[in-house]
C-alpha cells in the first residue's frame, strides 16, 4: 500500500491546518507547511475550491511575513456560486489587507460583508480571529470604545488556550493601546508589560517584531504622559528597520521636539518623509512647521490640508489634536477669534466621538469597566 498518496481531501486538510498556524501566529511553522502543500498539491487535480482556499492561504501568508505587495483581485474570482467560507476569507483578507494599507473606508465595506459571512464559519477560534482583527480596525479609526469590546471578547477566547499566546498578547496590547486614548495610563501599562511577558516567555526569535511593536507601544504610552526620557529610550529599543519606520522615527521626532532638541527631531522628520504613507506625510509635516518655528499662519494652512484629508479618512482623533494645537498657537498669539475657532472644531469632534462612544457601547459602561 503507497502510504504517500496525495488525495484532495488530504490536501484540504493541510489548508486548514496551515490557515490554524498562521492564525495562530506561528509563523515557523507556517512556513514549513506552506513548503509541504507546495510540494503535494503539483500531485493532484485540484478542484477550484481548493485553489481558491490555496490562493487566498497564500495572500495571508504573504501578509504574515510582510510580503504583501497587492490585493486578492488579481489571483481569484468570487461568484455567485463560490463556496460560503471561501467568500468569508476573501473578504475576511481584503479587510485585513485594506486595515493594514490604511483604506479604511474600502475596509469597512469588507468587514460589513465578512461579518454576514462569519456565520458559515462553525469555528469559535476563528470569530476570535475576526474579534482581534475588528478591534484593530476601530482602534485605528479611533473608535476606541468599540476596539476594547472586541478586543475584549477575543482576550476571552484566548486566555488559558495553549497555542494563543501571542494572540493573547496582543489583544492585550489592543486593549492597552485603547486605554492610552482613554488617559487611562496605568490600565494601558499593566496590558503592555502583561503582553510583553507572555511574548519573551515563549523564547521564540519569530516573535522578535511583537516584542519590539510592544516596546513601541510603551513608548508611546510614556510620550502621551510627557515622560519624554523614557519615550525615547522605548521607542528607540523598537525599531524593526531604521529606515523604513516611519512610526516610530514620527514619535521618536515629537519627543525630541518637545525635549528641545531640534536638531535630533529634524534627522527623524527628514527621513520619515521620504518614506512615510500619505497619513503621516501630514504629521511629519505639521511637526515640521512647529519644530521649525514657521509662523502660525504656515502652520494653520498645513493643519487645514491635513484636517480635510483626516475626515476623508474619518480619523476625527487626530482632528481633535491638531485644533487643540491651533486653538493653544493662537490663544499665545491673543488672537482670541482663531483661537475660540479651534477650540470650537475641537469641541465639535469631541461631541462626534462620543456619539460613536455611546453607539459602541449600546449602554452604559463606565471607562474604568471599558478598559479592565
Amino acid at each position: 500500500m503507497n502510504t504517500k498518496i496525495v488525495t484532495k481531501k488530504g490536501i484540504m486538510k493541510l489548508l486548514n491546518d496551515w490557515y490554524v498556524e498562521m492564525r495562530s501566529h506561528h509563523i515557523i511553522t507556517a512556513k514549513k507547511l506552506k513548503v509541504e502543500i507546495d510540494t503535494k498539491i503539483k500531485k493532484i487535480k485540484p478542484t477550484q475550491k481548493i485553489l481558491n482556499y490555496y490562493s487566498l492561504l497564500v495572500f495571508r501568508f504573504n501578509m504574515l511575513i510582510g510580503e504583501y505587495k497587492s490585493d486578492l483581485n488579481s489571483s481569484i474570482d468570487i461568484s455567485a456560486e463560490t463556496d460560503h467560507s471561501i467568500k468569508y476569507y476573501y473578504h475576511f483578507f481584503t479587510f485585513i489587507y485594506t486595515t493594514e494599507i490604511s483604506n479604511y473606508s474600502e475596509a469597512r465595506k469588507h468587514l460589513e460583508q465578512a461579518e454576514k459571512l462569519l456565520t458559515s464559519i462553525p469555528d469559535e477560534a476563528e470569530k476570535a480571529e475576526f474579534n482581534h482583527r475588528t478591534s484593530l480596525f476601530y482602534y485605528y479609526i479611533g473608535q476606541e470604545a468599540a476596539a476594547v469590546i472586541q478586543a475584549t471578547k477575543a482576550k476571552e477566547f484566548f486566555t488559558n488556550r495553549p497555542g494563543y499566546e501571542i494572540k493573547l498578547a496582543a489583544s492585550n496590547n489592543t486593549i492597552g493601546m485603547a486605554c492610552i486614548r482613554f488617559k487611562q495610563f496605568k490600565i494601558a501599562e499593566r496590558h503592555f508589560i502583561a503582553a510583553l511577558r507572555i511574548l519573551k516567555e515563549q523564547k521564540d526569535d519569530s516573535f522578535l517584531s511583537l516584542i519590539l511593536k510592544t516596546n513601541y507601544n510603551l513608548g508611546l504610552l510614556y510620550a502621551e504622559q510627557n515622560l519624554s526620557e523614557l519615550a525615547i529610550r522605548y521607542l528607540s529599543q523598537s525599531f524593526e528597520d531604521e529606515e523604513k519606520d516611519y512610526k516610530t522615527m514620527f514619535l521618536l521626532a515629537r519627543e525630541y521636539f518637545k525635549t528641545g532638541n531640534k536638531e535630533k527631531a529634524s534627522i527623524y522628520i527628514k527621513q520619515g518623509l521620504k518614506v512615510c504613507d500619505k497619513e503621516y506625510m501630514y504629521h511629519f509635516t505639521i511637526l515640521k512647521t512647529l519644530n521649525d518655528y514657521l509662523p502660525v499662519e504656515q502652520l494653520e494652512e498645513v493643519v487645514k490640508k491635513a484636517i480635510h484629508y483626516f475626515k476623508d479618512k474619518n480619523l476625527w482623533t487626530y482632528i481633535q489634536d491638531y485644533a487643540k494645537e491651533l486653538a493653544i498657537q493662537f490663544y499665545h498669539l491673543s488672537n482670541k477669534k482663531k483661537s475660540s475657532q479651534y477650540l470650537q472644531m475641537n469641541n465639535e469632534v469631541k461631541k462626534i466621538l462620543e456619539i460613536m462612544l455611546h453607539q459602541a457601547m449600546n449602554g452604559n459602561i463606565s471607562k474604568k469597566e471599558r478598559c479592565l
